[in-house]
């Protein structure tokens, strides 16, 4: 199924602009880095499916955050980011496990939408603004570690909610080290 934004076309017509800037983050290893399980090397030769069965029918989900989400530090410059604006995780996975990482670190405060496949992120955004939001923000920001999606769907969202997007590249390298964000 192509996932068309201009389906919210006559929506967007409709709707409020404010002097707000939405910020809209990844989890996995944008917020929260996965160095340490892929150090223990959980994944080990599987591909992200079997990894995610894996995870599921092996170790099981509980367990798997309870050993690498549960008390763990971690930075919180996204998160302040988020808590300060209207903010948004938007990630890519299997929902029961992000849900359970999210409550693990006690994020639930900051709404989440998980994706199967990356390339749903920028429709299921511009859908969030739609039916969520219900207002046009002035710019959104995007943190990413892998932000090519937004790269390649960038101007079509500028032109669908007639706005400027921002696309930030973190990288991270542990949850005790500083992270790097860089606009491209």
């Amino acid at each position: 199924m192509e996932l068309d934004m201009n389906i919210f076309r006559s929506e967007i017509e409709n709707l409020e602009k404010k002097e707000q800037i939405f910020m809209v983050s990844d989890f996995d290893d944008t917020i929260f880095s996965t160095h340490e399980v892929r150090e223990k090397d959980i994944r080990k030769w599987r591909r992200w499916k079997e990894w995610n069965e894996y995870i599921k029918n092996k170790i099981g989900y509980k367990k798997f955050v309870e050993d690498f989400y549960k008390w763990k530090n971690f930075p919180k410059n996204i998160i302040k980011i988020l808590q300060e604006n209207e903010g948004l995780i938007l990630t890519a996975w299997d929902e029961e496990l992000q849900k359970l990482k999210i409550e693990a670190l006690k994020l639930e405060r900051i709404p989440l939408k998980v994706v199967e496949e990356a390339k749903q992120k920028p429709f299921e955004m511009v859908k969030y603004i739609v039916k969520n939001l219900k207002y046009i923000p002035k710019e959104i920001h995007i943190f990413e570690d892998r932000p090519e999606v937004f790269i390649d769907t960038k101007e079509k969202v500028e032109e669908i909610l007639n706005i400027d997007v921002k696309i930030f590249k973190v990288e991270m390298n542990g949850n005790n080290k500083e992270i790097k964000i860089e606009e491209i």
